[in-house]
Order: structure tokens, then C-alpha cells, then sequence
């Protein structure tokens, strides 16, 4: 008799044992999900694994935790990206398929750019400037007003709120990609017409970094700095149409290619260069 209970005590402590091992990382992590998606309370964000996640816009890993973001789905699923504009684009992209719209997200948040810590997206300050950006789209966001407001000025940026962000990046209808190399671009014409959208991404594929503009379109077309591995974006209203502007070096000044805007009277001025 004592046996038997000598036996059944020691199985209680391998299996305890074994459960801490093997089960108890398994639960803790499910209750600490749990809480983060639960639907009652004050929303929490997930903790993001850097080298693990994947952002859910571009499946590239989430490597910098400055630029990461997620939504807090209804359904209590987070989704998680690598940038603020990712998150954005999803929504496009989501919406086209059927599987996902806003009015699914029960919260967004952002990382503050200096402390990595979360912020409520809707209370973010964001910034657009000429930086570098793991997305190349040149946005970061802060907690703090005043750090938002000297970073625009250090960096000659335009500081936006979350909403004014997904007017700015609303699903553009023209979509365009040109590539740099040794100072050439390809293609080396890029058209679109008067009253389009126009988002361009500017790729590199040698060892320079380059600072380019849209000469005509003032501060509204200047990339963010892009480099070989580091693409960046530019998004502009074409409302001037014309044969006369173009992708400029910004530091050395060389015309790259050309950016010809169809609409009134484009024809004439083609005949006339």
C-alpha cells in the first residue's frame, strides 16, 4: 500500500515536471496572446519577434522594430507589419481579395521611432521626410509632439496625423518602377496621365546612394533617399501635364530620365521638342 502511493506521487511529480517543461511556455504564451486580442478592455498590443515575424503586406521579416506596427483585428487576430504604410496598403490589398476592411480593427499601434515602445496610432505624430525607411516610403512616428516637430525641421518634413497618412496613401491608379545603375535609369521615359495618382518606386543596383527629385513638381516630388537593398517611394498627384520635367541627381544635378504627364495639349508639345 505505502508502495503504491510512494509510486503515484513520484508519477505526479514527473508529470508535473514534464508539464512545466513542454506545456507551461506553451500556455503562458497562449494567455499572454489572449490578453493582447481579447475583445472586452482596453485593447493591448503583441510583442513582435524580430527575425521571426513577417510582416503581412510584403512577407519580408520584421528586422527593425522602429518602423513596426500592427491592427488588432475584432476577430481578435493581431496582424503584423514592418511599416506604418504597410499596414496602410494591406487594406487596399485586403479589401480587393474580400478578406479584411477598417471597419474590422478594433485598434492600430505604432512604434515610437526613438524608444521602440507602442503607441496608439491615433495618437501618434507622424512625419514625412527625406529618410531612410526600411519600406523606403521616408515615415516614421513618435509619441511626442515636439520630437516630431524637430525631427520635420531637421529633416524637411511634413508631420501628418493617422488619418491624413491613409488619404496620402490611398491605393494610387498608377503604378510605376524604375532602377538605377552607374547613373542611368530604366526605363528611362515614365508616363502617365493628367489627374493620375502616381506612385513610383526607385530602385538601385549599384553601390551609390542617390537623392532624386522630379524636377516641376517642387518639394511634392522628391524621393527619400534610396540605396542598393533600400528602395524608395514617391507618391504625387500628376496635376501639371508636360513633356518638360524630369528625374534629377539632386547632388550632382544630372538629368536621369524623363517624366511626361499626358493630358491638355501633350501632343503639341511633343511635336514641338
Amino acid at each position: 500500500m505505502l508502495n503504491r502511493v510512494v509510486n503515484k506521487l513520484a508519477n505526479s511529480h514527473k508529470n508535473l515536471v514534464h508539464f512545466a517543461r513542454t506545456r507551461l511556455p506553451v500556455f503562458v504564451a497562449a494567455m499572454v496572446i489572449a490578453h493582447g486580442c481579447a475583445k472586452t478592455g482596453d485593447p493591448v498590443p503583441v510583442e513582435i519577434y524580430p527575425e521571426e515575424d513577417v510582416c503581412e503586406t510584403c512577407r519580408m521579416l520584421i528586422t527593425d522594430q522602429r518602423f513596426a506596427a500592427e491592427c488588432l483585428m475584432k476577430k481578435g487576430r493581431a496582424k503584423k507589419f514592418d511599416d506604418p504604410i504597410c499596414m496602410i496598403r494591406y487594406f487596399d490589398m485586403a479589401a480587393t481579395l474580400g478578406i479584411a476592411k477598417r471597419e474590422d480593427v478594433r485598434a492600430y499601434f505604432v512604434k515610437d521611432y526613438d524608444s521602440k515602445e507602442w503607441v496608439e496610432a491615433g495618437r501618434a505624430h507622424f512625419v514625412k521626410a527625406n529618410v531612410v525607411t526600411v519600406m523606403g516610403y521616408g515615415v516614421v512616428a513618435f509619441k511626442s509632439g515636439d520630437r516630431a516637430t524637430g525631427f520635420s525641421k531637421e529633416f524637411s518634413g511634413q508631420i501628418l496625423t493617422f488619418e491624413e497618412l491613409w488619404e496620402i496613401y490611398k491605393r494610387p491608379n498608377a503604378e510605376k518602377e524604375v532602377t538605377i545603375k552607374d547613373g542611368a535609369m530604366n526605363p528611362d521615359v515614365v508616363t502617365v496621365r493628367f489627374g493620375d495618382l502616381v506612385e513610383i518606386r526607385l530602385n538601385v543596383e549599384d553601390d551609390k546612394t542617390y537623392r532624386v527629385a522630379v524636377k516641376g513638381y517642387d518639394n511634392e516630388g522628391v524621393f527619400p533617399v534610396a540605396s542598393k537593398g533600400h528602395p524608395a517611394f514617391l507618391r504625387l498627384n500628376a496635376v501639371r501635364p508636360g513633356a518638360d520635367f524630369a528625374f534629377i541627381d539632386m547632388d550632382s544635378g544630372d538629368i536621369l530620365g524623363k517624366f511626361w504627364v499626358e493630358g491638355a495639349h501633350f501632343q503639341e508639345e511633343l511635336k514641338r521638342k
